[in-house]
């Protein structure tokens, strides 16, 4: 055997080894974000109640509640754009460690407090810490693994935030029932701190970061198109490529910006189920644990929806627009089924949550995170996904208080109008992206 052949087995094995490190601390640190972020659903009846009169919610509490899951996600949104450029310039792991660790913060503060500006004031913070959360992950991905590969790897990474969100719900289930509210915040911050540590000692920014080449010089060394001896191997920073190439590629991509838009109507959906279907169906059925284990079907069949559609469209070479407007489509159609169902339907209703996680949830992920790596390239992926996951949590905004004002003026039938109408909306955007793929002059930037 040739020494340089030698020495590629031995760079293909390194690169192979520190992919799974990466791949699963990126996975266990995102599923704990959602742990302290998606949390407050499960409180909010117990909200309502503490911000209402003689500890009943009333109509003025319902909209207090519905303000602090706004602000929230106002202060997510903002963030993600400023913390996608961030990740950009000075790296995930750092980031991201620093993120979960006010966002633990905010959680054990939140379960202290028990007035309406304190608990807008602390879960505002805790939205601009949770934004260090998805850029991090996408960037971490988009330097370590190659465009081919990016839909079925995403799809595969998309599953965190849905085990986490069904295990947040599960745990602050169990815990609302043992120990009261406040404990719902308490635990999940303990989780996060713990989580932060570990990100900082297993990540790397970027394969450069312990002297491997870049994912671009490998992809070069595995093709033949590049020697051995040509490739850097000491261990050296992930290089900025300049704020006029992250503008080009992120800030004045005209498809970014479509996409970023149409994520606005797939959140406003989205954050209507997860923040109010809870509540929704606590009134159906006043049992804790039979509406957590409903609305888990969001995220636990949603994960599969990942895996499929990431899969799907790397099979179709990056197109993943037509799949992502027929999925909404489906995921619209399945809400006004949902609305229908009958209080006490428990099976049915169950099937059809888990059918509207499936074709929701693929589409969430692959706008959010692979087109973003798709359209930034891995340079700008980090400013990309901010732009998209920034318009997008502007929906989620208008899903806390827009379905909280729709729901006091024309009851839950409101509340569904506006989600499905969003849903529809992001569909018909995504379909004026039908042909859109990677070009491949950037396939590996």
């Amino acid at each position: 055997m040739s020494q340089a052949k030698h020495t590629l087995i031995q760079i293909t094995a390194r690169y192979r080894r520190w992919r799974m490190r990466i791949f699963f601390t990126a996975w266990s640190m995102y599923a704990t974000y959602y742990m302290a972020r998606v949390n407050i659903s499960v409180a909010v009846p117990s909200l309502q109640d503490l911000l209402g009169e003689g500890g009943q919610a009333t109509e003025h509490s319902i909209m207090l509640v519905g303000l602090i899951l706004t602000g929230t996600k106002l202060a997510y949104g903002f963030g993600q754009l400023i913390n996608g450029i961030l990740g950009d310039r000075f790296g995930p792991r750092r980031v991201a460690t620093i993120g979960m660790g006010i966002s633990a913060l905010m959680n054990l503060l939140f379960g202290l407090v028990g007035s309406f500006p304190a608990f807008m004031g602390i879960w505002l913070v805790n939205g601009l810490s949770q934004a260090t959360g998805a850029p991090s992950r996408i960037k971490l991905l988009a330097n370590w693994f190659s465009p081919t590969a990016r839909g079925k790897m995403m799809g595969l990474l998309g599953t965190d935030y849905m085990v986490g969100n069904a295990l947040s719900w599960i745990l602050s289930g169990w815990l609302l029932e043992r120990y009261g509210w406040r404990y719902v915040f308490f635990v999940p911050a303990a989780i996060l701190a713990v989580s932060a540590a570990h990100v900082y000692w297993r990540t790397r920014n970027a394969p450069e970061e312990v002297g491997l080449p870049t994912i671009e010089d490998f992809e070069r060394l595995k093709a033949g198109e590049m020697a051995i001896d040509e490739v850097r191997t000491e261990a050296r920073e992930d290089e900025h490529a300049g704020w006029a190439y992250v503008a080009r590629q992120a800030l004045l991509n005209k498809h970014v910006w479509i996409v970023g838009f149409a994520y606005f109507g797939v959140d406003l959906f989205r954050y209507g189920f997860l923040d109010w279907s809870f509540a929704y169906l606590m009134e159906q059925d006043p049992s804790v644990g039979k509406a957590v284990i409903k609305i888990i079907m969001l995220p636990i069949v949603g994960a599969v929806g990942i895996i499929a559609s990431g899969w799907l469209t790397d099979r179709m070479e990056g197109r993943r627009a037509p799949v992502i407007a027929v999925m909404l489509i489906i995921s619209a159609g399945l809400a006004w089924v949902f609305r229908s169902v009958p209080a006490g339907h428990f099976w049915y209703s169950l099937l059809i949550l888990g059918g509207i996680g499936f074709f929701l949830y693929g589409p969430h992920l692959l706008m959010g995170a692979t087109i973003a790596m798709d359209l930034g390239s891995r340079k700008a992926s980090a400013t990309a996904s901010g732009v998209i996951d920034w318009l997008g949590y502007m929906g989620a905004a208008v899903a806390g208080v827009g379905t909280a004002w729709a729901r006091n003026r024309w009851g839950w039938d409101g509340a569904f109008y506006l989600w499905i109408a969003s849903a529809l909306l992001a569909a018909a955007l995504m379909l004026t992206l039908w042909n859109v793929k990677p070009s491949k002059d950037q396939e590996f930037v």
